[in-house]
């Protein structure tokens, strides 16, 4: 029987292909999966901050600095509400960070 690939197992994969080198994260009930998954599955440093509006402003930071892709993941619902200042700030500088939820 061959087994389906589950979401986060193909976004894990998908950040890898795209050349993401680190992740910044919050872990919540609808992100923890895939931080799991990145981190011991596919080996990418996670970077754990304290408020989603820091995971977003270090995922934006790192973008703006290395010229890589910045990519943060926060929890759903007011975890994401926190995250939205950040996210403002981010795109008006036209930062190559990236949200995932």
């Amino acid at each position: 029987m061959v087994s389906a690939m589950k979401l986060r197992e193909a976004l894990a994969d998908s950040l890898v292909a795209e050349g993401v080198e680190v992740l910044f994260a919050l872990m919540g009930d609808a992100n923890l999966e895939l931080i799991c998954d990145v981190a011991e599955r596919c080996g990418l440093p996670v970077v754990f901050g304290r408020h989603e509006q820091g995971v977003v402003g270090m995922a934006d930071g790192y973008a703006r600095f290395s010229g890589q892709p910045g990519v943060a993941t926060v929890t759903q619902g007011p975890g994401l509400t926190n995250a939205a200042t950040s996210l403002v700030v981010a795109a008006r500088r036209r930062s190559p960070a990236v949200p995932a939820r």
